[in-house]
């Protein structure tokens, strides 16, 4: 039987994947190399433990012969026919030589407590540190998906469910600390338990051990039957999960919503559909699971059984095995099942974190739509223009264009606005100018600079950007106004949140400064989450600002302090404000009308009215009548 079938709980035939499961394997054992001399401290641990084991079961012999059979032959005269001989007249002559059949017995005692008490220290040691391996591999893993995570695109996550991805963080990690208890404990100390207790009942008799050696065999039909099946839910149990999980995220985010249209009802019936789906992929996992370890010890008891009778027979008979050799040898052999069992799940174990492991190296594996070039350069300021040569974009080959031969040239501290129906293109354009996404043909410049040979960091950093979905996060006020920057003065943060309109609200909060907003900023309303983030692009003083659609779901109030916040924020700045109510965009140096992935006419405010056939007048007879 090929060991490599054995773990991957496969036929012969499924080349494929047996060769994707054990890349997927190997990459996770490749994690451990920082851990090597661990790792190797651990198995010198294993060996140690798993003699000191056997030694205390050896001892029921010499414990047997002292109770029952008093003191035996003198074993000097008898010749060393092997090394197991050997050790076996030491031990005895230590115990029974000269010694009456008391102090034989508390010779024995003190021996067994020994053996026990060093056996449970040493598998004590292994275990803290598998454990300390475990635990710096599963952080290891959840450090190197969130450095991954930050650097892949917007691409990558809008085609992937933020619940399916959260599970991988928890659960599939998780499930891959299993493997590597299975891998550094399971395949290794259990063979080694297996190996010594097998060679200790060689020695007392061969021919029970090799009936006895029936049961492996056996053992692995049954785990390469099961473990075929076990991959199968293992993998659909985790789909199953990241469904579920992607219910409860989209619940968390769109309450008001769902309380709006009435829809608990139908939100629990959802839930409640792949609840059971994933509930029924458990169990069936769980079943194959948890058939092998009772499978596996029916066949070893039957085996058991049969060699009770086969010695009870050779004892009665006269043969050389003497009773106190057989009852050692069936602690020997009722010993080993604890190991083969375990050994036994090793391929499920592995089987189980497949998926897992092919889901977390999906994202750490995972290449970068948007990189730097190796050649990329730092820029740290603006000087004279951002450019658009003939752009084109689309968020896949097979989509329709979103963006068509773009060409616009933007000036240093000019005021552009961006008007257009929904879903012409406008928040595209400025998504693509601190590369959030990469355009499919063309190109932009800032001042004659491709932005694809300046580094992402630089590039980014010339960029403040507000939006109309405002994202701050479960900390302070104070923190999400200086986010990212530790060291700021209190100064500057509170002239920011002057300058946004936002120092009287806040100093007006529970604890000012330091009031926690909660998640997503629940506790702050439309208008006061608003001027945080202009307060936060205030702050980080970029020389170019992106607004899209800054103003679109305010009350007049809010509206009126945010316009006076974005002025201020625009001041002497080179602006692109993305609009949807044209009052606010009116005073812009030039307005860009997209529709359609075009840009269809660019001028002033007045300019574009005079134009009968232009879509902004007819976007600012919509609104003004």
């Amino acid at each position: 039987m090929d060991f490599k079938l054995f773990l991957l709980g496969t036929s012969p035939f499924g080349a494929v994947n047996e060769t994707l499961l054990m890349k997927e394997y190997f990459k996770l054992v490749k994690l451990l190399k920082p851990y090597r001399h661990l790792l190797v401290l651990s198995f010198v641990l294993i060996i140690i433990y798993s003699a000191c084991n056997a030694a205390s079961i050896y001892l029921s012999i010499p414990l047997l012969k002292t109770l029952f059979t008093g003191t035996p032959t003198d074993l000097s005269v008898l010749p060393s026919q092997n090394f197991f001989d050997a050790l076996r007249q030491s031990v005895d002559k230590w115990i029974f030589a000269g010694s009456d059949k008391y102090s034989a017995l508390v010779k024995v005692c003190l021996l067994l407590f020994s053996a026990y008490l060093l056996k449970n220290i040493f598998a004590f040691m292994q275990g803290i540190l598998t454990q300390y391996v475990e635990k710096s591999l599963i952080t290891d893993l959840r450090r190197r998906m969130f450095e991954k995570f930050n650097s892949l695109s917007l691409k990558y996550f809008n085609e992937r469910r933020s619940g399916d991805i959260v599970s991988r963080f928890i659960t599939d990690v998780n499930t891959i600390q299993n493997t590597v208890s299975v891998t550094f404990t399971d395949l290794i100390k259990q063979p080694v338990l297996i190996v010594t207790f097998l060679t200790m009942a060689f020695l007392i008799s061969w021919k029970l051990t090799l009936i006895s050696m029936i049961t492996v065999p056996l053992s692995v039909l049954l785990i390469i039957f099961l473990g075929k099946k076990l991959k199968k839910y293992s993998i659909r149990v985790q789909e199953k999960l990241g469904e579920f999980t992607s219910v409860i995220s989209e619940n968390i985010y769109g309450g008001k919503i769902i309380r709006a249209f009435g829809m608990e009802e139908f939100e629990k019936k959802r839930f409640e559909f792949k609840l059971k789906d994933y509930f029924r992929s458990l169990m069936k996992s769980a079943v194959y699971n948890d058939m092998t370890r009772p499978l596996t010890e029916i066949v070893s008891v039957a085996l058991g059984v049969f060699i009770i009778w086969y010695a009870g027979k050779e004892i009665f008979s006269g043969n050389s095995l003497a009773p106190e050799e057989f009852i050692g040898f069936l602690l020997i052999i009722f010993q080993l099942m604890s190991p083969i069992k375990d050994f036994s799940s090793v391929s499920n174990r592995i089987q189980e974190s497949y998926a897992s492991a092919n889901r977390i190296f999906e994202i750490i594996d995972a290449k970068p739509d948007i990189e730097d070039k190796p050649n990329a350069r730092d820029k740290t300021g603006f000087d004279r223009s951002i450019e658009f040569k003939n752009v084109s974009f689309t968020y896949n080959s097979v989509d329709r264009m979103i963006l068509d031969s773009v060409n616009i040239k933007i000036a240093k501290n000019e005021n552009i606005a961006i008007v257009g129906l929904s879903g012409a293109g406008k928040s595209t354009m400025v998504d693509l100018l601190p590369r959030f996404y990469d355009v499919t043909s063309g190109d932009i410049e800032i001042d004659g600079v491709n932005i694809k040979d300046i580094k992402i960091s630089s590039l980014r950093n010339l960029f403040g950007i507000v939006t109309q979905e405002i994202i701050l996060f479960n900390d302070t006020i104070r923190n999400n106004i200086a986010y990212g920057q530790e060291h700021i003065p209190e100064a500057d943060i509170v002239n920011a949140a002057k300058n946004a309109n936002a120092h009287d609200f806040i100093v007006n909060t529970e604890k000012g400064y330091d009031t926690v907003i909660g998640e997503r900023g629940l506790r702050l309303s439309g208008g006061q989450k608003q001027r945080i983030a202009i307060a936060r692009a205030l702050l980080k003083n970029a020389p170019i600002m992106i607004l899209d659609e800054a103003t679109s779901s305010l009350d007049t109030e809010s509206e009126h302090l945010i316009q006076e916040a974005i002025e201020r924020l625009m001041l002497n700045r080179t602006s692109i404000v993305i609009a949807h109510r044209l009052s606010t965009i009116k005073d812009a140096d030039r307005i860009v009308v997209v529709d359609g992935g075009k840009i269809t006419s660019v001028g002033t405010h007045d300019e574009l009215l005079k134009d009968e056939k232009s879509i902004y007048k007819k976007l600012y007879e919509m609104q003004f009548g």
